[in-house]
């Protein structure tokens, strides 16, 4: 009895163990979005490489309408959940049309 109770104890601190470990190895997460904002983003890409925009330095967001799908770029430092770059940061924003999924207008927006 002694020793399936040892068994135990030990096989029951090797699992939690394992299980510490996997939590403190997990990387963070960078970001999460819905899949029907990937295929905005990949759209809008084309235009991105045009303008020769790096997107490591910027944050996209995506915002969409009724007709119609903005994908912007802004700086890391612009303000969030505002559409353009809320004055002082330059940001580039792709307008898709929806019906059509192709994009219909580009620029950069203050």
């Amino acid at each position: 009895m002694r020793k399936i109770f040892a068994i135990a104890i030990l096989l029951g601190s090797t699992l939690i163990g394992s299980a510490a470990m996997t939590q403190t190895g997990q990387l963070g997460v960078d970001a999460e979005l819905p899949g029907k904002s990937l295929k905005w983003i990949r759209i809008a890409e084309q235009q991105f490489k045009r303008e020769k925009l790096n997107l490591d330095n910027y944050t996209v967001t995506v915002f969409e309408q009724d007709d119609y799908v903005a994908v912007i770029l802004k700086s890391f430092d612009a303000p969030k959940r505002v559409r353009g770059s809320g004055g002082t940061y330059p940001a580039y924003e792709v307008e898709i049309s929806k019906k059509t999924m192709k994009i219909t207008h580009a620029s950069y927006v203050r």
